[in-house]
């Protein structure tokens, strides 16, 4: 393994073909899901279209067939639930075992008929799973050790997102930020080959449109500034309430000891709000374009707002397959939205309605999932809109400080520490010794570590520190020699050690 690194040649042109592969079948799976979540959103709005006792006994009826087939594809596929992003970390770290075909299966068949009841979930999270998932499934066919194939799942995933979303440039950006929380060219190279071949897979499959049709045709003035700091506000006290939410929906379910009940409840809501406020069902993409086109009054924005939010955390609350990034743009857009409704009698704003949206959309990312840079890019990606980056960092600073503020921790991390504690979702290999896996870190100034010799530093967990990056120059270490900052290492870590190492290198 050591050998395949030192040999560096090899191993560049070998990630190349790797991740060529990886995000054509990353792109293939999202472009699939994307289909069937078209579709069951046309055929949903035939469910719930007429309110009678005919279409309730045949809502029942489906009801239960898909609570069951959902329930069934969960007891096969453990990690198939939620939108299966701190999954596919958890598969970085060697913390979870995910098998392929089942989470893939489970994803597209359960995501689909979720979709088709009308849970408020979207696709993203689940096309980042299945990318990495179908990315395992090839590293394992063509044999590549344990420290590539945690490097082709990060390139999947990124490429999930990327064929998702239309942005490939987002893809990269997670996998750095969300996944492996440090720059790693093992991290960047991969993810960028494989997004940017997913995404043309997208285009070529779906269309070369960007995710949403809306985009700014004006910058927000000097002068309007302090709007994006109003919906910043907003945004980061939504996203904090959001964040907990999520957890406490978390919680209700899993004092619910019967199956049957638990999803009784869920179907019972889904139905509800289905037959009360359609708008509300599905991931919502549909309405934030409407939202974009149209100006809604402030009661119509402030429902769609308040449903979103405690419908999306509920369905996710349940644990079935489905994401929350749709969503929770949805829910942005309404901030933005709100905050539009209220300002444009007393200034005329008209002209930069769809920055309000937009601005909402970066915001409610930044506060959830609380990774600003993603938060600008994706957006900027998904709507065609580079000329107020201004305005975007400044609502996506506010928004994360807001959110920190209120001390709930990003939404991922949250989730993944919550799956840690159940023992049944943890890999076997764990417990085996060898299983060894390579990860680089990126020293920053606030690490205890820097100034100290290798000697010097008390790792929590045994590795070998392989080499250390200096300011172009890479080089072989000794016990004596000593860490500065902005060094890049390269560690060998054991799987069971992994998640302890990487919170101690990035003082977490």
């Amino acid at each position: 393994m050591k050998d395949d690194f030192n040999n560096k040649e090899k191993l560049i042109f070998r990630i190349l073909i790797d991740s060529l592969i990886v995000g054509a079948f990353a792109g293939l799976f999202s472009v699939l899901y994307r289909f069937v979540i078209m579709k069951m959103d046309f055929y949903r709005k035939f469910l719930y279209r007429d309110f009678n006792i005919k279409s309730l006994v045949i809502l029942i009826i489906l009801a239960s067939l898909v609570s069951f087939i959902i329930y069934w594809l969960l007891k096969w596929a453990p990690l198939s639930g939620g939108s299966g992003i701190p999954q596919i970390r958890g598969e970085i770290l060697g913390k979870f075992k995910m098998d392929e075909i089942p989470t893939l299966v489970s994803k597209i068949l359960g995501g689909g008929l979720g979709n088709l009841m009308g849970f408020s979930l979207g696709r993203e999270g689940p096309s980042i799973q299945m990318g990495g998932a179908a990315a395992k499934f090839i590293g394992k066919a063509i044999k590549r050790p344990p420290d590539e194939l945690k490097y082709m799942i990060t390139a999947g995933a990124a490429a999930g997102l990327a064929a998702a979303f239309n942005a490939p440039m987002a893809g990269c950006i997670f996998a750095i930020e969300e996944l492996h929380k440090t720059y790693s060219k093992f991290v960047l190279l991969p993810a960028l080959i494989a997004s940017i071949t997913a995404n043309y897979l997208s285009f070529v499959i779906m269309g070369s449109e960007t995710s949403f049709s809306f985009f700014a045709t004006k910058s927000l003035p000097m002068t309007l500034i302090w709007v994006a700091i109003l919906i910043g506000i907003l945004t980061g006290l939504i996203g904090g309430l959001y964040n907990f939410l999520i957890t406490k929906f978390q919680d209700l379910f899993k004092k619910i000891n019967s199956q049957i009940l638990k999803y009784a409840l869920l179907m019972g809501v889904t139905i509800l709000i289905g037959f009360m406020f359609f708008e509300g069902t599905g991931g919502g993409h549909g309405l934030l374009e409407k939202m974009a086109k149209e100006h809604f009054a402030v009661k119509y924005i402030c429902a769609i707002l308040i449903i979103k939010l405690f419908y999306t955390t509920f369905c996710y609350g349940s644990g079935v397959q489905g994401g929350i990034f749709l969503p929770v743009l949805v829910i942005g857009g309404s901030c933005g939205a709100l905050i539009f409704a209220l300002l444009e009698n007393k200034f005329d704003l008209d002209p930069y309605y769809v920055n309000f949206i937009i601005l909402g959309m970066s915001g409610i990312l930044a506060s959830v999932v609380r990774s600003p840079i993603l938060s600008v890019i994706l957006v900027s990606e998904m709507t065609k809109t580079f000329e107020h980056l201004i305005a975007l960092s400044i609502v996506v600073i506010v928004s994360y400080y807001v959110a920190e503020l209120l001390k709930v921790a990003p939404i991922y991390d949250t989730l993944f520490e919550r799956q840690l504690r159940d023992k049944n979702l943890l890999s076997p290999k764990e417990r085996e010794l060898g299983d060894y896996s390579i990860f680089e870190y990126t020293i920053t100034d606030d690490l205890k570590i820097i100034g100290k010799s290798l000697k010097e530093i008390n790792f929590p967990r045994h590795l070998i520190v392989m080499s250390i990056e200096r300011e172009g120059t890479e080089i072989v270490p000794t016990a004596d020699d000593k860490i500065l900052l902005g060094d890049k290492i390269t560690v060998l870590i054991r799987a069971e050690d992994a998640l302890e190492i990487d919170r101690f290198l990035k003082n977490e």
